[in-house]
């Protein structure tokens, strides 16, 4: 049953994806440009609301959530690697795959470069003895760092994103009325 709701909410959220032109090269571009804040907006949204979710269902005992390891070392390397990936190809793991599904040719180039990055990053790994677990720092929590139980500490980084949102919408409009006032349009 649990398999059939991850395929029912994967399809509803890519369809909204889709929706918000998540998949267009263009549309990311330029939210990297920070020229159109629509998906990064959209994004913020979702991981906010998310959040709340997936700790209601904590609280009800409905779903357990399983810490992995925190590595800052490896987050940072990661963090790097899938930054110049995505200035580079326009294109998230996610968004590359939905791109792919609506026959976009260079959102597979991505994928199949992802798969060869990760091909390759085993092959490093596992033949040179590359390793970061010397930097981790164990199964940590926020909620553990902050000494507040999880569901209240969820539901204010939701207030926190979403009052981010809010900021970012209030800056795009400003920016948008500094450029229309230079602007004589005659009818």
């Amino acid at each position: 049953m649990s398999l059939w709701l991850a395929v029912i909410f994967g399809i509803a959220f890519g369809f909204i994806m889709q929706r918000v032109g998540a998949f267009e090269y263009e549309n990311i571009i330029n939210a990297l440009r920070l020229k159109d804040l629509t998906i990064p907006k959209f994004m913020l949204m979702s991981v906010a609301i998310t959040t709340v979710g997936i700790f209601s269902l904590r609280s009800l005992g409905l779903v357990s959530l399983d810490l992995i390891v925190y590595n800052p070392v490896a987050d940072i390397l990661g963090g790097l690697i899938f930054g110049i990936g995505f200035a580079f190809a326009g294109y998230c793991p996610g968004t590359s795959i939905g791109a792919m599904g609506e026959g976009k040719r260079d959102a597979a180039f991505t994928v199949i470069g992802g798969i060869f990055g990760v091909f390759t990053y085993t092959l490093l790994q596992q033949y040179t003895g590359i390793s970061t677990t010397a930097f981790d720092m164990g199964k940590i929590n926020l909620a553990d760092l902050i000494h507040l139980n999880s569901f209240s500490l969820a539901v204010v980084y939701s207030i926190i994103l979403v009052a981010v949102i809010f900021l970012v919408d209030r800056w795009e409009q400003n920016r948008q009325n500094s450029n229309l006032k230079g602007v004589n349009i005659n009818v």
